[in-house]
């Protein structure tokens, strides 16, 4: 959980490995800026904010615009049977309500299109924005992500048209949507931490 301190040496433990290994995931993670060392020297997980989300998602939402548009272009009769797939998966488990499996659909639904999209470059970005991002994701349990899940069936149905701009434009719709509700979930997560202070 965000703030949450790590203890190192526990954390070997329970992960059975050595603190050498364990001391170089953390430098890792310390660079990627997903742990803090606070002024005791110790590690804690980063704290959350709303400004890091607006500013992850409006990127993300540029290159998932760039990726969808792309892959709208490059897209085949077994694509299209693929995509359709996990939004159908998306659709169901929305209904269901399984936030777990929503999430799972969602990201194999984006991670083929960056495949699709065959753009080295944003595909290497995103998944580094995707590695904060997922870090938000873990409050959405806090919100109801229905309506940005079937979002997803829009998208396709431009990129079964072919229609890159409208495929783009929509994507970035979907990202940003997606970033009202991970803003909605941090402030409903910190009142959560306030009430039990």
């Amino acid at each position: 959980m965000p703030n949450q301190p790590i203890a190192e040496e526990e954390l070997a433990k329970e992960l059975e490995i050595s603190r050498t290994p364990l001391r170089e995931a953390m430098q890792r993670l310390e660079l990627e800026e997903l742990v803090v060392r606070q002024t005791n020297g110790r590690l804690k997980v980063a704290p959350v904010s709303a400004q890091e989300v607006r500013e992850l998602f409006l990127i993300r939402s540029m290159l998932e615009g760039i990726v969808a548009a792309e892959a709208a272009e490059k897209c085949t009769e077994q694509d299209i049977r693929h995509l359709s797939y996990f939004a159908r998966m998306i659709k169901q488990t929305a209904y269901e309500g399984n936030m777990e499996d929503i999430s799972h659909f969602g990201s194999q639904f984006h991670t083929y299109l960056y495949e699709l999209s065959q753009n080295k470059t944003a595909v290497k970005i995103l998944r580094q924005l995707n590695d904060h991002i997922m870090r938000y994701r873990r409050l959405a349990h806090f919100i109801d992500t229905k309506e940005t899940s079937f979002e997803h069936e829009v998208i396709l149905n431009f990129i079964v048209k072919k229609d890159k701009h409208n495929a783009e434009a929509m994507m970035k719709k979907h990202v940003l949507n997606s970033m009202e509700k991970a803003v909605t979930a941090i402030k409903q997560y910190e009142n959560k931490v306030n009430e039990i202070k």
